[in-house]
């Protein structure tokens, strides 16, 4: 059994006063600090949801951003090849031309030596027929009437 003696008595009276003094000096304090530390917590948590929110924006943003880039690079690319295109078809429509008119100029310079070439066999011939002509007469045409007769028969010949 218990006893109730002045030894339990100032047991009891230490125990009250000790808690006493850890609830003043203790108690309160430990449970300032535990109240702080879960304000402290909590708000930790409410700016990490804030900042993952902000994140997320972010990533969005970033997200809308490299899609416009992306756009921006096809549409630039899609630009340069029109652009090459374009040059390519230029340079081919160049060198068309140059071809051509390259063709109309041998083409000219062929007809203007083929008709130096037929001058100089009319010449030739001319020459040669007079000669013939003459000594099948036995005598030299030499006037300017029997070169033209000579001429326009050598024209006749040819032309057939």
């Amino acid at each position: 059994m218990i006893q109730f003696d002045a030894t339990f008595f100032w047991q009891i009276l230490n125990f009250l006063i000790l808690l006493f003094i850890l609830a003043k000096f203790a108690y309160k304090p430990l449970m300032k600090v535990l109240d702080e530390r879960r304000a402290r917590v909590a708000n930790d948590l409410e700016t990490a949801e804030k900042t993952r929110v902000e994140a997320e924006a972010l990533k969005e943003q970033y997200s809308k951003q490299l899609a416009e880039a992306r756009t921006e690079a096809t549409a630039i690319i899609d630009k340069a090849n029109k652009a090459g295109q374009k040059v390519h078809d230029d340079y081919v429509a160049q060198a068309q031309a140059e071809k051509d008119q390259m063709m109309a100029a041998a083409k000219q310079n062929i007809a203007n030596e083929k008709d130096q070439a037929m001058t100089d066999v009319r010449a030739q011939v001319i020459a040669l027929a007079t000669e013939i002509a003459g000594k099948v007469v036995d005598q030299k045409l030499n006037s300017a009437a029997d070169q033209e007769l000579v001429a326009k028969t050598a024209d006749s010949v040819l032309n057939k």
